[in-house]
């Protein structure tokens, strides 16, 4: 008899989505989305949905493998757990008396980890003193970014798109990675929200928003800073509210006059009529909603361009 169970995605994906797992015998037969779920609604992507695939793999990795020959030779013999805690810890206090625990170096991420796991091993890491590791340095320079203009890493509330009369999705190819997100585009858009894509690529995302920008790579920056150059040039930002809530407005102003949309345009490749039209549509509207990808930051300048799309107004 089939049996329904609720679960959760444990990709690193920003979703975390809500699942329904049908078991038969004790084995997964199907994976869905959770339909009651508000945010995910019952759409998950095609990876998940095939998981039991996964599960039940004949290429899974499931008992502890030691290498026998060579590094690269892909040689390994089967070992019980036992046998492997037992050498791992035999090892661990060999090269802590020899060299000091920081020559122990603890390396992982998220995969398929889940909240939970992710971070399991620090505890027993920072207690035997080893080394310690940025664990990624996939959005290192992203966050570095943000933190230096708000102070914190914080991103916006997605289901708050739905109310919004413009939405910007500023490197982000949300229709592949983040397709929770094009729910609510999607409803966005049936209240007669307006989309754009900036992306150097003619994306999925890209070909269903109503105008794409394709930006040259690495200049999203130049992009933003030609934007705040009509906005604040042409008297569209909410002086009174954005002197009461940060500071600095009058230097970054006085920046973004080496920034008109001419010069923008030289570097971005994008037309000047362009970004004026899309600075004013920024600046008019009700409601306007930015969504920012990681990818823009992996670029020579990356920290500095999520600094400066954070600030804008």
């Amino acid at each position: 008899m089939a049996e329904r169970r609720p679960s959760v995605c444990p990709h690193d994906c920003p979703s975390a989505c809500s699942l329904v797992v049908t078991l038969e015998g004790g084995r997964i037969t199907d994976v869905t989305g959770n339909a009651d779920h508000p945010f995910t609604q019952g759409v998950i992507c095609g990876k998940v949905h095939d998981y039991a695939e996964r599960v039940y793999s004949p290429m899974r990795v499931l008992t502890p493998l030691r290498r026998i020959g060579k590094k690269g030779e892909g040689r390994f013999e089967r070992i019980s757990w036992d046998d492997a805690i037992a050498e791992i810890a035999r090892r661990f206090g060999e090269i802590s008396a020899r060299w000091g625990a920081e020559a122990i170096l603890p390396f992982s991420y998220a995969g398929t980890l889940g909240m939970v796991q992710y971070y399991a091993g620090h505890p027993f890491f920072h207690a035997l003193g080893a080394s310690q590791l940025d664990r990624t340095i996939c959005i290192s320079t992203a966050y570095a970014g943000w933190r230096a203009t708000v102070g914190m890493v914080g991103g916006n509330d997605s289901e708050q798109m739905v109310g919004a009369d413009l939405v910007i999705l500023w490197g982000i190819n949300a229709a592949y990675t983040h397709i929770n997100l094009m729910t609510f585009v999607k409803r966005a858009r049936e209240r007669g929200a307006y989309i754009v894509a900036i992306d150097p690529y003619r994306t999925r995302t890209a070909k269903q928003a109503d105008e794409h920008l394709m930006v040259r790579p690495g200049t999203d920056a130049a992009l933003a800073l030609g934007l705040m150059n009509v906005l604040i040039g042409e008297g569209l930002v909410d002086r009174d509210y954005v002197e009461r809530a940060t500071l600095g407005i009058d230097r970054l102003a006085e920046h973004v006059k080496a920034y008109p949309p001419e010069r923008v345009s030289e570097i971005t490749g994008i037309s000047a009529e362009r970004i004026v039209t899309l600075g004013r549509r920024y600046g008019s509207t009700r409601a306007s909603f930015i969504k920012v990808g990681i990818g823009l930051s992996r670029h020579d300048n990356g920290g500095m361009t999520c600094r400066t799309l954070a600030c804008l107004p």
